[in-house]
This record gives structure tokens, sequence and C-alpha cells, in this order.
């Protein structure tokens, strides 16, 4: 009798929410553990941005370089800019992130990727499935106020998490896919630092502490509407939007939470075509007797 692992496929669901994100290094490498197989991602801002580096067999090259990151070192990659349009150009990220994985045309890459972002014209999602992977990430990163966003006669392009935070909508859903979707936006846990919810803030604290609902809320509709197998929520005060020099501290977060969610993939057992032939042989016997 032999004992195999069959590959389990994958729909997976990378959403948005800053250095949280690099939680989902730490999930890919667990489903990848337990036996699954990613066939699809589905990307949004930070989500986006390691969804290519996965897809492009650069993600060990990603993780690497992540882990190894200071806070001076972030620090060093803000490329400040006139305040009027957003803080950052975001042009010092991409030619530091090109050293690790090279501009591609997402239609060339082996696995199905999409990246999302939004279109304040239109206020609706922009998906990118073909065209520069570089250009997708870019206009799927660029945080309101934060980042410059990506115009043209026709849009101006934003983080794809303004609106949809969690695009489970856009799986393409195969027959046999499972789909895996990983919320940034979990509630705050007490485990990871004291959380005082809408008690005593100023008003930019409320502010901020609204948005955030507002996004929890839209991911969590989202998991109701798409009912996606398995959800990895990731408590949003897990770390701050910045945090990039916790990269190991999350990806071992990432690693932990889907040990507690997604379960290995069961070891099915294949009778060798001999031993079938036999019982056949003997089920014939009995029923000449």
């Amino acid at each position: 009798m032999n004992f195999l692992k069959s590959k389990r496929k994958v729909s997976l669901v990378l959403g948005s929410g800053g250095a949280r994100g690099l939680v989902q290094i730490g999930v890919i490498r667990s489903l990848e553990e337990k036996g699954y197989e990613i066939d699809e991602v589905v990307g949004c801002s930070i989500g986006s941005l390691i969804g290519a580096a996965y897809v492009e067999g650069k993600l060990v090259a990603l993780e690497d370089w992540m882990r190894a990151i200071t806070r001076r070192q972030v620090f060093k990659l803000m490329d400040f800019t006139n305040p009027k349009f957003g803080l950052l150009k975001g042009e010092r990220v991409f030619e530091s992130l090109k050293d690790i994985f090279p501009d591609k045309n997402i239609e060339d890459m082996n696995i199905p990727f999409r990246a999302i972002a939004t279109d304040m014209v239109s206020e609706k999602e922009v998906v990118f499935e073909k065209g520069s992977v570089y250009k997708a990430i870019r206009a799927s990163i660029a945080i309101p106020a934060v980042f410059t966003s990506i115009e043209s006669e026709d849009w101006n392009l934003v983080d794809g998490g303004v609106i949809n935070p969690l695009p489970i909508n856009y799986v393409r859903r195969k027959r046999r896919n499972i789909v895996v979707a990983v919320n940034l936006d979990g509630k705050p846990d007490a485990e990871f630092g004291p959380y005082a919810g809408a008690k005593g803030l100023n008003a930019i604290s409320m502010l901020q502490e609204s948005y955030f609902m507002m996004r929890r809320r839209l991911s969590q509709l989202s998991v109701e509407l798409y009912k996606p197998d398995y959800v990895i929520n990731v408590p949003h005060n897990i770390a701050g939007l910045w945090d990039y020099d916790k990269a190991s501290f999350m990806i071992d977060m990432g690693k932990q939470l889907t040990e507690k969610i997604v379960p290995d993939v069961p070891i099915k057992k294949k009778v060798m075509k001999v031993k079938k032939e036999n019982n056949q042989e003997d089920s014939d016997k009995k029923e000449a007797v």
C-alpha cells in the first residue's frame, strides 16, 4: 500500500494593511509546508507586493531582505515629496525591490495573478491582470495622502484597500480549489498590546479608529458575501503601518495563525493496482459460488 500526500490547489487572497502584510509571507510558507499548492493569487496593496514576489519565485529573497531591514533603513527608503500630493513618491522603495525581483508582464507569470487598485475618478476597483507588475503594485499600494497617486487623463489610482481591502470577489474559483483569504484588518487583540477602543480618544485618534473600524467592516462583509473556505484574521494591533523592522516576528506569526486555521492536506491511501485486481478476482469467485 502506498501512502501519498496529494496536493490541494489554493486560490490565495492577500489583503491590504501596510507592514502587517508581512504576516502573509508566513502564511504562504505554512500553506506549502502543509501540502497545498497555490495556483492563483489576488493581491491588494501590500498583498499585491507579497503575491507578486511569490508568483515570480522570489519570495525567499524578499523574506531575507525584509528580515534584515532596520527601522533606520525603512526611514532611508522614504523619498519625501510635495505634501500637497502625498508624503512619499515611492520610487526609492521600488528601485530597491528591483534588486530582489525584476519587473515583468503579469500575463507572462507562471501563476495567475491579479492586483487591485482604486480609481478615484470612477470610484471603482481597477484590476491589473496584464502589463507591468511594478505598475500594478505601485498603483495598488498608493495609500492616499502617503504615496502620490498614479494619474492620467482618465483615472487617478490609489490603494485598492480604499474600497476593497480583501478582494475575494476577484478569485476565479476553480472547481477543486479552496479559497484562503488573509484579512489584515482583524479585531485588535490584547495579546499584542493595550487597546483603548473608542474611549478617551482625541480628535485625530478618533478619526483614525473610525477609519480602521470601517475597514474591518468592509473586510467582514467581503467574507460574508463571498465565503472563502478559510479566513486568517490578523489582529489589527499586531504592528503599525511602518513596522517593517518587525518582519521576523510577523512572518512567524503568519505561520502560527495559519497553523490554527488551516488543516494539513490529508494523506490519501492509494492501493496498488495489483492488489485491487486480486480483490476483484476474489469477489468474482464468491459470486460464482
